[in-house]
Formats: structure tokens, sequence, C-alpha cells
């Protein structure tokens, strides 16, 4: 059996799965923003009702994002408690995973930009939206994730008998 201890590190564990919970949130409803036509924070020009690819994501985004809301909250909730040990910890890790390997096309840009040896006007409207708009959101959500991940674990130990 195993019990929680409060310790530092699990406290800022919690903290990231609320702000992890948020994030996923937010993410939602700039997807509902975008399939309601909205087009602030897309390329000029686009809509993701005149690119089906990007129509196609969005549909599927946003159940997605419900789903990630729930499995940051559920380390942090009583409710948690009831899911699976492994199944939470294979979701975090995977969400985790899906996001930070989402953002990496985007570090050796945010490196050559900081480097100085590219500038923002070297990239396109779709490589500047990636670099500055969206990739940088994806890292953030992994890192919170992964937050809450190891936290969970640090907080754990074996039961005093």
């Amino acid at each position: 059996m195993e019990t929680t201890r409060d310790t530092g590190w699990n406290r800022v564990a919690a903290r990231a799965g609320y702000v992890a919970a948020g994030w996923a949130v937010a993410f939602a409803l700039v997807h509902v923003y975008w399939l309601a036509d909205g087009r602030l924070g897309l390329p000029e020009g686009r809509s993701v009702w005149s690119n089906t690819p990007l129509l196609v994501i969005d549909v599927i985004a946003i159940p997605l994002c419900a789903v990630a809301a729930a499995v940051a909250l559920a380390p942090v909730r009583r409710w948690g408690g009831r899911v699976p040990a492994g199944l939470l910890t294979a979701a975090l890790w995977g969400t985790t995973a899906l996001l930070v390997l989402h953002a990496a096309p985007s570090v050796p840009d945010w490196f050559a930009l900081a480097l100085g040896s590219r500038s923002p006007a070297e990239l396109d409207a779709m490589a500047r939206f990636a670099t500055f708009g969206y990739e940088p959101f994806f890292l953030v959500g992994g890192v919170l994730f992964a937050l809450t991940s190891l936290g969970r674990r640090a907080g754990r130990r074996p039961a005093v008998r």
C-alpha cells in the first residue's frame, strides 16, 4: 500500500496539475473559437473551414483537450484515486511526450533565433506562426504535464505497517 506524503515537490506538482488542466481548457477554447470561424491566432488569410486538415485537427483536438484536462486533474483531485494508477501514469506521460514532441521541430529555429544566426524576417508566415505561436504553447503544456507526472511519483512512498 502506498500513502502520499506532503512534500514541496508534490505541492508544485499539484499546482502544475491545475495549471495543466487550465492549459488544456484554454487550448480547447481556442479550437472552439477557430471552429466558430475565428481567425485570431491563425496565419493571415487562414481559416479552419478553408483548410480540411486544419478542420479535422480542430474537431479532434476539442475532445482530446477535454480528456487532457481530466488527466491533469486526476492526480490532484480525490476522484482521481479511482483511476487505475498504471492508466493514469501512461496518460500523463503519453500526454507529456505528445506535447513535447509536437514542439520539437521548432527547437532549431528557437536556437537559431536566440543565437542571432537567423532573424524572424527569414521565417515564412507558417514558420513564424509555429515558432512564436503554437509550438511554445505545446512545450509549456508538455512541461506542465511532466511536472504533474514527476510530482505524483515523488510524493509516493511505501506505507509503514
